[in-house]
């Protein structure tokens, strides 16, 4: 029984040490470090180690209404994204927007909402899944993108959904943007996380990106933006510098993957020859723009398709002349 006791005492001091790092009356020291939730690294080192020329890849993932389409909006200070207030489904596939924080080239991937695991979801979660060539080689950074407040069960639902698309390693790759920014009325925002509930105080330290809190309504205060560019380039240092790989996802996608790309390899010259003719064809560079992300998205749901159901492939001529006639003599 007394070793029992102290088995619970020693957890009990464990926890209490795990939430000292969120307590709001703890130094400013410990809330630094929440707040980060990054190694202390020299933004002057950063510099050196990533390239600054090369594009950064951000894509935006959370529920529906969290404000991703409009956070996309912030970061690239323009209206890229369709968004509004309502918690209808806004964007319906994904989008890729480009400009640039301070001077460094930024591609934002805006995705459709997830809400909860069902048939809905399913296509969401492929539609996501099947755009690749707009972030190959993959992203760098994931932005999950939540409102200020405790977590849900929808919330845990939409993770474990997350985690079932990309693997266990995506949290690796993510930052936290907390939406509403301006109810903190002027509270810090260590504050309100520390006294936010212990699931939510678990993920974000799940999260290797730490957090940060978005005010989408104030378009004229940038310094979000830029910390958001500070916490992304520690976050790439810290990985390496590499992007979120095929070699990551779950073993069933990566053979989806896989199978996707060769297929669309395959493809690539007749893709080609349709783009030029659309700029043959159409007649302004927007219409060109529009018909080619619609000509990508039939192409990789079509590779999609054959590379989920590879039984369900079109047959050659021959093969498929000797089937029908088969089938013919059978009867």
């Amino acid at each position: 029984m007394d070793s029992k006791k102290a088995d619970e005492e020693i957890d009990n001091s464990e926890e209490d040490e795990n939430d000292s790092a969120l307590d709001s009356s703890t130094s400013y020291a410990t809330h630094e470090t929440l707040y980060e939730n990054l190694p202390n690294i020299e933004i002057t080192s950063l510099t050196g180690s990533t390239n600054e020329h090369e594009e950064l890849r951000i894509m935006l993932l959370g529920a529906r209404g969290s404000g991703k389409s409009s956070t996309g909006n912030t970061i690239l200070r323009c209206n890229a994204f369709k968004s509004d207030m309502q918690l209808s489904r806004v964007t319906q596939f994904c989008e890729k927007a480009s400009g640039n924080i301070n001077g460094r080239p930024v591609a934002i991937i805006d995705t459709p909402g997830l809400n909860r695991i069902s048939l809905t979801e399913r296509a969401v979660s492929r539609e996501i899944l099947k755009s690749i060539s707009l972030y190959t080689p993959g992203p760098h950074v994931f932005l999950l993108v939540m409102p200020v407040g405790n977590l849900t069960n929808d919330d845990k639902s939409m993770h474990k959904l997350i985690e079932s698309m990309f693997g266990e390693s995506i949290w690796k790759y993510t930052i936290i943007v907390f939406t509403h920014g301006d109810r903190l009325e002027g509270k810090a925002a260590n504050d309100v996380i520390a006294c936010s509930d212990k699931e939510l105080r678990n993920f974000i330290h799940k999260c290797s990106g730490g957090f940060l809190f978005f005010n989408n309504k104030d378009t004229t205060n940038y310094e979000s933006v830029t910390e958001l560019l500070k916490k992304t380039e520690t976050l790439v240092a810290i990985n390496g510098k590499s992007c979120y790989s095929l070699s990551f996802y779950p073993a069933s996608e990566r053979k989806v993957r896989e199978k996707m790309e060769k297929i669309l390899e395959k493809r690539k010259e007749n893709i080609a020859q349709r783009e030029r003719e659309l700029v043959i064809y159409c007649k302004t560079e927007q219409e060109v723009e529009r018909k080619k992300r619609e000509l990508w998205r039939m192409e990789e749901d079509n590779a999609r398709k054959q590379a989920e159901n590879p039984a369900k492939q079109k047959l050659p001529i021959s093969l498929a002349k000797r089937h029908t006639s088969g089938r013919k003599s059978s009867t």
